[in-house]
């Protein structure tokens, strides 16, 4: 085990390593539903963004693929190389290559092999993703989501709701601040129902409120 974390924190494996560590973490993150992030239909700002500028992205290759997926692909497999080849490496005697040219080279290789693993990999999922239908925000307004996340507040929470198609999303809601008093957290707690009443432009996020109101607190209006 510590020959392992030798290798895997010496250069060049130590490159991919600190990314490989985000990579896991983010995506553990987004299984729990503890973070914003949308794999059909309303994805994060960093997603956004590159499609914004797809000409650069898609010369490439990946196409409509997710930024988050495909960099996720690129980093693991650029980490398995530059592990596998750092070992080989130090396994192989009499080699007169001095270590740091040797390390550039496995570095290059773990870059070069990490896109081209992206790309063989990614491929099966750009047409998915290219045709996967455009929903309008508007046509999710007046229909009831299922809280995913620990809770919907202010700053934060998602929930799944299904399309007029049946596809189901998962989309970035919020309570409104302007909320009246008396609704209790409890209502927009993991697996509750809550309605979309309307859509924030600005913050690009779905404000909800609980399918069930206490009677004497009024229904907000969109």
């Amino acid at each position: 085990m510590s020959e392992f974390l030798d290798i895997a924190l010496s250069f060049p494996p130590v490159v991919f390593t600190f990314g490989l560590l985000l990579v896991v973490l983010y995506w553990v993150t987004v299984i729990i539903g503890a973070l914003d992030v949308d794999i059909v239909g309303f994805g994060t700002d960093a997603d956004a963004e590159v499609e914004a500028g797809g000409g650069f992205w898609s010369a490439f290759g990946f196409g409509a693929v997710p930024f988050t997926v495909v960099v996720s692909l690129w980093i693991t497999l650029g980490w398995i190389v530059t592990v596998l080849g750092t070992t080989w490496i130090r396994s192989a005697d009499g080699m007169s290559i001095p270590p740091a040219v040797a390390g550039i080279a496995v570095l290059v290789a773990g870059i070069g092999v990490g896109m081209l693993g992206a790309n063989l990999l990614t491929r099966p999922l750009a047409k998915l993703f290219e045709e996967a239908p455009a929903t309008a925000h508007a046509d999710l307004v007046g229909k009831v989501c299922v809280v995913r996340s620990g809770t919907v507040t202010l700053d934060s929470g998602q929930a799944e709701i299904a399309d007029e198609e049946g596809h189901v999303l998962l989309i970035n809601v919020r309570r409104s601040p302007h909320e009246p008093e008396g609704v209790e957290d409890a209502l927009f707690a993991r697996h509750s129902k809550v309605v979309v009443f309307d859509y924030d432009e600005v913050d690009q996020v779905f404000l909800v409120v609980p399918v069930a109101l206490p009677p004497d607190i009024a229904v907000l209006e969109a």
